[in-house]
């Protein structure tokens, strides 16, 4: 690899110099690389330096006669060094960890809390991946008469539940969903949803042929648990944060283009085959289009099985060690309450 040919005074001059573009945006200099950090060494030898580092394709110049900025490669170094050596701030992660689980046992409104906080601490616009839908466990089925042709179905997993209004038959009775939801409860309590809607046309037949006056009640708990199931679905929040940070105005365009695409969010929060942070910096993430984006992202497992995605999508010139703590922070937590089990998951309920 070329960062094995890197001398001691490239190594550190490149980090150095990434370091203070990160901090001010400012682009790399002989002269500002000379005042920051290598005051022993003349301007001109700095300037052969960052020529020798350009041609390895670690920086490359805006213009010419123009200072330098760092290339994917410059920034895959840098995190490379960073997170090798990084010590993090860790009263600021006890803060996260305080805003991170809020009193809820609603699945959305605990994503909702999760991706706060980690907006909170990062401050880069942050997307949420559920894609393990399938491997949580169903706890409880509820099914709620609100007004005739209304019903509320509450799903309730090993992870938090999940509910949705919708329309349904005028035949239905209060006394169909009462009764309906201690059937299906008993019947489906302790079953990952994956089984369920594999087996679902026998459960249905089953359902018709026993207990033919709870089949639209049924139909209607399928038809929630079909929403969630097929596909990822994604969430992001702070859109605007990129405001905050000075980014140009293509760059940004490129980064609320991909955080609007469900599809492309779903395809680079992907860590399929992933146990903890992953970074990717430009060309890493698959489209030449996202060349000067960074990913900073980490599987979130639960009991042991992978259920959602989680990470921040922003420029390359990013804080990465702080970002890559928190998220690292999050998704440790999150695992510890899993093993923790049902006593901490009741404690944060209303």
């Amino acid at each position: 690899m070329d960062e094995e040919k890197l001398s001691e005074r490239k190594r550190t001059l490149l980090y150095n110099a990434i370091d203070n573009y990160i901090k001010v945006a400012s682009p790399i200099t002989s002269l500002l690389v000379k005042n920051s950090t290598l005051h022993n060494l003349s301007t001109a030898t700095i300037r052969n330096e960052l020529s020798a580092l350009e041609e390895m394709g670690y920086l490359r110049q805006l213009h010419t006669s123009s200072g330098r900025v760092p290339t994917s490669k410059g920034y895959r170094f840098f995190v490379n060094e960073t997170l090798r050596h990084a010590k993090y701030d860790k009263r600021g992660l006890k803060k996260v960890r305080q805003e991170m689980f809020s009193r809820t046992n609603n699945l959305s409104e605990i994503v909702d809390s999760i991706s706060k906080a980690i907006l909170g601490a990062t401050n880069y616009p942050t997307v949420f991946v559920f894609d393990g839908f399938r491997n949580l466990t169903i706890e409880a089925i509820r099914v709620v008469f609100l007004l005739e042709g209304q019903v509320l179905v509450l799903i309730e997993t090993n992870v938090g539940a999940i509910s949705n209004t919708i329309f349904a038959s005028s035949q239905i009775t209060k006394q169909d969903c009462d009764n309906a939801s201690i059937i299906f409860s008993k019947i489906f309590a302790g079953r990952p949803i994956e089984f369920l809607m594999q087996n679902m046309e026998s459960f249905s037949l089953s359902i018709k042929e026993s207990m033919a006056q709870y089949e639209e009640v049924f139909k209607l708990v399928l038809e929630v648990l079909d929403i969630y199931y097929n596909g990822a679905k994604s969430s992001v929040k702070g859109i605007t944060k990129l405001l905050d940070h000075p980014v140009e105005n293509e760059q940004a365009k490129n980064i609320i283009n991909v955080l609007d695409s469900d599809s492309k969010l779903v395809e680079i929060m992907d860590t399929e085959g992933v146990d903890s942070v992953t970074i990717n910096i430009g060309e890493e993430n698959g489209e030449t289009g996202l060349d000067h984006m960074a990913v900073v992202k980490a599987p979130i497992v639960y009991n042991g099985k992978k259920i959602a995605s989680v990470g921040i999508v922003g420029p390359d010139r990013l804080d990465y060690a702080s970002v890559a703590s928190v998220i690292k922070f999050v998704t440790d937590e999150i695992n510890k309450q899993s093993i923790g089990g049902k006593d901490d998951k009741k404690g944060r309920k209303s």
